[in-house]
């Protein structure tokens, strides 16, 4: 029996599973790709506290996102590369990773290897995963955590085995761990497996518990979150000792302003938006993208009435939260795109099937299928220069120029988005040590030398200066300091670019000012 086992073992590793190859194929193509466009220096906003924060293992901005945390710790071990880098490579590795499995995905929906390929390699180079596998953060990471569990939904279907899933239960729970962004995915697709297969399930609902208890095991990377905060400070972590502090944290409780979800127009904003994003799909990609895409799914819809529900449930879930929630989000649109190359893999496929028929002598593999690939080359040529992010040097120019016109010994009082940046300048890379750097906020988690006591008390003992995108953000210090105008910067606001301005001011206090 045991030679048995073994020979069959040493088969499966003599001729591994094409479908396995197609995907580690596309995998391998996307990372040379993404390797090679990576950002090289630090970035702004929350691409430069994810470049450092999971290496500290510390707590970002909400909702937590524990698992990338704990995974951007491991990839920080990296023996090379600055930890930026690191910290990107993980994107790069999740986001090809992600393309690999849309092709696994399609395959299973009988989508000849060629064909997998193309799509998978298509999906890996349009504008939006490009632009995520070359900065640090959870992106594509929740892709691929979402594209793996419509995978093992897949497989679960064909198969029934009972392994598969559970291994879908577990994969549910790591999505939730990892992006919240996730609820508008995992919910689908249970619901979907549950239609499918209740007469089985019904048979042994010992199933749905033992996937449910793996559901929960997938959440426990947000134990790390109180557990994080119980090692301190107080000061800075405290609150999130409190139910409701953590409570805050993981719903992202700070955001709700933006959210909305229930409102009367809700529903319809999310249909005024489809235009819009039919069009960003075709700026990032190519019209063959989102026309094949949209015929895949007519296809699927004909051949496949469960798979194509089940995606068009998720695509207009992810809709519905893209536009109600702050709406100019790209990437929450992923898993749109997810679906877009899913059908396009389907259009392909019925195109191909159609031209075979037709014209048997040419039904000899790879066939016509083989010009499918040309697609993911033009898609890459026209974006190459676009999302090659191996020249970008703005966030390292931006921290050069800010630290450079500070005093010796000064403090600087900022907002996230410039905070973020030179938290990483400034203490990881160890520039400028005599300098100190402040929020509003007194329990920021991105820096590492917080100076305690009010503005006034720091104002009397060190020089105190602010810079804001925004002049009105200062307008709650007016009344306390005079606000000395110096040099003007190009400033990060929400994007990854320099596209606002700002003056640096020195705060003196009006005691001061009128001795």
């Amino acid at each position: 029996m045991t030679s048995t086992v073994t020979r069959r073992t040493l088969q499966r590793v003599a001729q591994p599973d094409p479908g396995v190859l197609a995907a580690a194929a596309v995998f391998a193509v996307a990372m040379l790709v993404y390797v090679q466009t990576l950002l090289p220096g630090v970035s702004v906003g929350d691409w430069a506290e994810m470049q450092f924060v999971p290496a500290r293992l510390a707590i970002p901005h909400p909702t937590g996102y524990p698992l990338y945390v704990l995974l951007g710790w491991v990839f920080s071990l990296l023996p090379f590369g600055s930890l930026g880098v690191r910290a990107e490579l993980l994107s790069a590795v999740a986001a090809a990773a992600a393309a690999g499995t849309t092709v696994l995905i399609v395959l299973r929906l009988g989508v000849r290897p060629v064909l997998a390929i193309a799509a998978g390699l298509t999906l890996a180079v349009t504008g939006e995963l490009w632009l995520e596998a070359t900065y640090s953060e959870m992106n594509g990471l929740h892709l691929l955590l979402v594209a793996a569990v419509i995978h093992r939904a897949l497989v679960w279907r064909a198969e029934r085995r009972d392994r598969d899933l559970l291994i879908g239960g577990l994969l549910s729970g790591l999505a939730l761990s990892n992006h919240l962004l996730a609820m508008t995915v995992v919910p689908i697709v249970v619901l979907f497996v549950l239609a499918d297969a209740w007469r089985r399930l019904f048979e042994r609902p010992v199933l749905i518990l033992e996937a449910g208890l793996l559901v929960l095991v997938g959440l426990l990377p947000y134990l790390f979150l109180p557990l994080r905060a119980l090692a301190g400070p107080a000061s800075v972590y405290g609150h999130l000792l409190t139910w409701d502090g953590l409570s805050s944290l993981v719903t992202g409780a700070d955001f709700r302003r933006d959210m909305h979800f229930t409102s009367g127009e809700s529903v319809a904003k999310a249909w005024r938006v489809v235009p819009d994003v039919i069009a960003q799909l075709q700026a990032k990609s190519h019209p063959l993208f989102v026309f094949g895409g949209l015929i895949g799914a007519a296809v699927q819809l004909v051949r496949d009435r469960w798979m194509a529900l089940m995606l068009i449930a998720i695509v207009a879930a992810n809709l519905f939260f893209y536009s109600n929630y702050i709406g100019d989000l790209d990437h929450y649109l992923l898993v749109t795109w997810l679906a877009f190359a899913i059908w396009l893999a389907i259009a392909a496929e019925a195109a191909v099937a159609l031209v075979e028929r037709h014209r048997p002598a040419v039904a000899v593999p790879p066939g016509p299928a083989i010009l499918a690939l040309a697609l993911p080359l033009i898609v890459m040529n026209a974006n190459w220069s676009t999302y090659d992010e191996s020249r970008n040097h703005i966030g390292d120019r931006f921290a050069a120029t800010v630290l450079r016109a500070l005093p010796p010994n000064a403090t600087l009082l900022t907002y996230w988005d410039a905070l973020t940046n030179l938290s990483y300048v400034h203490c990881v890379e160890g520039v400028r040590p005599d300098i100190a750097l402040r929020a509003y906020d007194t329990t920021a988690r991105v820096v590492c030398d917080p100076i305690e006591g009010s503005l006034q008390d720091v104002a009397r003992e060190r020089p105190l200066y602010a810079l804001f995108a925004i002049d009105g953000e200062l307008d709650p210090l007016r009344g306390s300091f005079d606000l000395v105008g110096g040099p003007r910067f190009a400033v990060p606001y929400g994007q990854r670019d320099l596209d606002h301005e700002g003056t640096l001011y020195r705060l003196v206090p009006k005691a001061a000012a009128g001795g």
